[in-house]
């Protein structure tokens, strides 16, 4: 049978079992891989592709109607038997903050029209009439007189004077000015994120695998203290501690009264990184290992005095 690549495979072709049920479509081709559902199946695990459907060897993606589990919500357990390498991501998620223009107000000005009364003094000239007869000594009347002296008539004289006379002007007493400038304010947004931690729970028994007495919390030994105790001297491994090559990244680390603590997630020279869910990740030192059993690794520290060993901490930049 000739081997499936991935010129032969599409994103979104139909993945059966090798009983014929249905395990989901194809999310995404990788360099030998494909992942349906977030689960990663190697091009070796192929059977055959037949049009828009991929079948896998009987081996690979086996029922999973009586071996699927329910748990918490969110959680299901499923049991995948799969050959070759298995692959299970860590997702996490993160913050990611983008700027949008938005309307945060506005400034209203108004103008408003009012009235009121003003009085303005001004002067005004005007031309007052004074009749005033006088009595004179009898004369000759002359040609200026008789002209016109046996008329009767009616003689005008004009009266002149100022009167006022209002108009208005408009005139600019003062402005308002509004002007708008960007400013800059540094704001915090808090979002809840989710992460995925996989631990690994191996409860399988090997051959050679032999019981062996855990320690006892009324006889444990009393903590270390000096340079020892506050991870100074790191690098000596005490009398019957295990060898550093019996110690692997994804043990199970249990303190010396038995209680879970997390997992190895980084082996350096003189210590290891303690993975805690929920806490901080410490570098424990190499000389704190009591045992290695299997796939769990034993502190000589009870769980209640781990913190207040002065371990140091990663950066959390």
């Amino acid at each position: 049978m000739a081997a499936v690549t991935g010129s032969q495979l599409r994103e979104g072709m139909e993945v059966h079992s090798g009983e014929g049920q249905s395990l989901g479509t194809i999310e995404r081709i990788n360099r030998d891989s494909i992942t349906v559902r977030g689960q990663q199946y190697e091009f070796t695990s192929i059977e055959r592709v037949e049009g828009n459907r991929v079948h896998l060897t009987r081996r690979v993606g086996a029922s999973v109607d009586t071996d699927q589990r329910s748990g918490p919500a969110g959680r299901s357990d499923r049991v995948v038997e799969a050959q070759g390498e298995l692959r299970v991501p860590e997702v996490e998620e993160r913050l990611d903050v983008e700027k949008r223009p938005v309307e945060l107000g506005e400034v209203r000005i108004d103008k408003r029209v009012t009235e009121a009364e003003q009085t303005v003094s001004v002067e005004l000239a005007h031309e007052e009439v004074r009749v005033e007869q006088r009595a004179t000594e009898a004369r000759p009347a002359t040609e200026a007189d008789l002209r016109g002296a046996f008329q009767e008539g009616t003689i005008r004289v004009p009266v002149r004077g100022e009167e006022a006379v209002v108009s208005k002007q408009a005139v600019v007493t003062g402005e308002v000015v509004v002007n708008k400038e960007r400013t800059t304010e540094r704001e915090e947004v808090s979002e809840t994120v989710r992460r995925t931690h996989v631990e690994v729970d191996d409860d399988q028994r090997r051959e050679g695998d032999r019981p062996q007495t855990q320690p006892q919390t009324g006889a444990r030994a009393a903590p270390t203290t000096g340079a020892a105790a506050a991870g100074g001297a790191v690098g000596a491994v005490g009398a019957g501690a295990p060898a550093r090559g019996q110690i692997t990244e994804g043990l199970e680390v249990v303190s010396a009264d038995g209680e879970r603590l997390g997992r190895v997630k980084e082996l350096r020279e003189e210590d290891f990184l303690l993975d805690r869910s929920g806490q901080r990740d410490l570098y424990v030192p190499l000389g704190a290992v009591a045992q290695v059993t299997g796939t769990q690794l034993t502190l000589s520290t009870r769980a209640d005095e781990v913190d207040g060993m002065n371990w140091p901490k990663p950066s959390l930049l």
